[in-house]
């Protein structure tokens, strides 16, 4: 990406975010850059592990914005890191454990410019084990509101070693 904008003079600037994850036999392992993000919903509560790489994510560490503030405000997608903008990009990782019927979501901002957290962890919870149900809904909802920008949703449910729910 960096190298395609420094040769397409079009190009220049062009940038964009990640979230990556992998699960192996220790548990989960993620990395983002950028805004796009994970969440995890465990016993029916939402959680996001990832922190945007913003302006407004850094108001609202600083306690100078609140939430609802954060979520309107003109900054809220200006990123302080995104891959190509820099040769190099730092990403952040981190790892933890899973449990079985743990659901994680992969989103753009796409997806949280539209709906608020409490909007997706009740679809989240309402389609359970229906995971592309649920990507569905999401991506209809979003949608419905505007849908302004592109929209990406993975959902993943962990399922125990046999295959089956545990």
């Amino acid at each position: 990406i960096f190298e395609a904008a420094r040769a397409v003079p079009r190009y220049d600037g062009m940038g964009t975010t990640l979230v990556v994850v992998a699960w192996h036999a220790a548990g989960v392992t993620w990395g983002h850059v950028g805004d796009s993000r994970l969440y995890l919903l465990r016993s029916g509560a939402l959680r996001q592990l990832t922190r945007d790489h913003s302006i407004v994510q850094e108001q609202l560490g600083h306690g100078a914005i609140s939430r609802e503030e954060a979520r309107y405000s003109v900054n809220r997608n200006v990123l302080t890191r995104a891959v190509g903008i820099d040769p190099y990009v730092e990403a952040d990782v981190r790892s933890s454990d899973v449990e079985p019927d743990d659901v994680y979501l992969l989103c753009s901002d796409g997806l949280t410019d539209m709906l608020t957290d409490e909007e997706i962890a009740a679809t989240l919870r309402e389609f359970g084990p229906r995971i592309r149900v649920a990507a569905t809904r999401l991506i209809d909802a979003a949608n419905a509101r505007g849908g302004l920008d592109n929209i990406s949703v993975i959902v993943a449910r962990v399922i125990g070693p046999d295959g089956r729910r545990a």
